[in-house]
């Protein structure tokens, strides 16, 4: 992300306004989080620390949101890693999937409008008056479209977003720099590129008219398989800041319960989902990069749907072929090899010693086999 990060520097850098910008919002950041961090510490100087859990896990959600996009997402990114965070801290991130609060409805109007050329009530003879979901880029409303009757769903970029997100990632790049030699030591991973990939994505995901043309790719990639749903898109009513698809009528995945009490088959749905993931990834080799319960639909037929496409990645075949030797490996229990693709996938250095990993990994792998996702100790295999 060198070229990336040199606009995003050059943005926040372009004018003496931008810089006094910059810096009062690290001023924000750093008060914020040190607050939050100093109440932790006091928590814990106490002795009550384990008991406030529930409290200050809901504190550093609302702290995310208002902190703003860049750490909304940052948030839902950790809701799904349970290697990083405590499990009732990743319970409470996880609401920033699909309950983030809203912008005000006008605004939202207003940018399509801008967006279309037109006013509302030219292309959709009803729209909803309040959000169906709210996430930290955009929030959602369902629209029916006059022409045709047909339900979408109007996805509206949050205003202003741009400058923020770019300030954000200048921070983050600059705090990497300095953490860059602690995280090398301790976590073995590069901070400055854990942030620039992190930025990249963000960025991509401003741009609607990208996930317009994601949207295609997987309705192409999908076009013949029944157990997956993908939603058509709109491109001639969609724009960077506005994207028209179709309304997808399922159960969102953050209601489990929900599922179960319409009668959907658990087991055959986990059993597409699995299917469609190992298609992306060892067959068309583009995937979906966000797949969170709150982008994932189980349908009434028992199909799966997926939406949000603004984060989507690309498997080289050559990497597609390794990790299909990772499974044959696993399943083989040849331990050696299974580390072995570790280094071939690029997560451990070339010429890392994986001595030390095979036992590991037989232990893992061993101690899995039979039992659930549930009894399975993710903590282990990153550890």
């Amino acid at each position: 992300m060198i070229f990336r990060y040199i606009t995003v520097r050059n943005k926040v850098l372009e004018s003496r306004g931008a810089i006094l910008s910059l810096m009062l919002r690290g001023v924000e950041i750093v008060w914020s989080l040190g607050f939050y961090w100093s109440t932790l510490a006091y928590d814990f100087l106490v002795g009550r620390d384990e008991e406030v859990v529930p409290y200050r896990a809901r504190q550093l959600r609302n702290l995310l949101c208002n902190l703003g996009p860049s750490f909304i997402k940052a948030g839902q990114v950790l809701a799904n890693r349970p290697d990083i965070i405590r499990e009732d801290y990743m319970n409470e991130l996880c609401i920033l999937q699909d309950d983030v609060p809203p912008f005000p409805n006008q605004i939202a109007f207003n940018i399509i409008e801008e967006e279309l050329g037109q006013p509302l009530e030219a292309v959709f003879s009803r729209i909803s008056s309040e959000t169906i979901a709210a996430a930290s880029l955009g929030q959602v409303y369902r629209a029916t479209l006059r022409s045709t009757g047909e339900d979408v769903a109007i996805k509206v970029q949050r205003p202003g977003i741009e400058p923020i997100i770019y300030r954000d990632l200048f921070l983050f790049r600059t705090l990497a720099s300095f953490l860059n030699g602690i995280s090398i030591q301790k976590l073995g991973c590069n901070a400055e590129l854990i942030v620039d990939e992190f930025g990249e994505k963000l960025l991509e995901e401003l741009d609607y008219t990208l996930e317009a043309r994601n949207l295609e790719d997987f309705l192409e990639n999908f076009k013949d398989d029944p157990t997956v749903k993908i939603p058509g898109v709109y491109k001639q009513l969609s724009g960077p800041r506005v994207l028209v698809m179709e309304w997808i009528d399922g159960i969102r995945c953050t209601n489990p319960q929900a599922i179960k009490d319409a009668g959907i088959d658990i087991d055959g749905f986990l059993t597409i989902g699995v299917s469609a993931a190992l298609r992306q990834l060892l067959e068309f080799g583009l995937f979906h990069g966000d797949p969170h319960p709150g982008n994932i639909f189980a349908m009434r037929d028992g199909r799966i749907a997926y939406v949000d496409f603004g984060n989507v990645a690309v498997l080289s075949q050559q990497n597609k072929q390794i990790l299909i030797d990772a499974v044959v490996h696993a399943v083989n229990e040849d331990y050696a090899e299974m580390a072995n693709d570790f280094t071939r996938l690029g997560f451990l250095s070339p010429g890392t010693d994986v001595t030390p990993i095979i036992p590991a990994l037989e232990a893992i792998w061993q101690n899995s086999l039979g039992k659930g996702l549930s009894d399975f100790n993710f903590r282990s295999v990153t550890g």
